[in-house]
Order: C-alpha cells, then structure tokens, then sequence
C-alpha cells in the first residue's frame, strides 16, 4: 500500500479554491478545508508569515493551480489519529 502523504494534489483537491477579482489577470488559490483550525494552528507552530491556506497565485489567465502537490500544512496530510 502507498503512503497517502505521497498521492495528494492541490489540483485535484476539492478543498482547493481559485478567485479571480474583476479586472486582475491572475488567479490567487486557497485551502477552503474544513479543519481551518489545524491550518491555523501549524501556521502558528512553525511561525509563517503568509496567510494561512494562501497556496499561490496562478500564471496570467490561467485557472492551474500553482502548486503540483500539497504543502506541508495540508490537512490531508496529517497522520491519522489512533483509536
């Protein structure tokens, strides 16, 4: 079995979100994830700056997400908890 921490991807991701305000030429992309507050917390413990869930911004009128996989915050990504 593979690990899952090795198949997750932004683009394919249905967290992912893309906005493109009126008269701007590129698309800036968020994590719209459920688990807000372990983005926020892993924000915190490791002392980012940016904004919490910024994954980027796409090429000029492009709707591709920016990133081929999902960072290091990703709640997709954290290890499952033990029952």
């Amino acid at each position: 079995m593979q690990d899952k921490k090795e198949n997750i991807k932004c683009s394919g991701c249905r967290h992912c979100s893309g906005l493109r305000r009126v008269g701007n030429t590129r698309t800036s992309f968020t994590c719209s994830h459920p688990d807000q507050d372990y983005i926020q917390n892993y924000f915190t413990e490791k002392r980012m700056q940016k904004m919490p869930g910024f994954l980027g911004y796409g090429a000029r009128y492009s709707d591709a997400v920016p990133v081929k996989t999902a960072p290091a915050w990703c709640p997709e990504k954290k290890a499952p908890k033990e029952k």
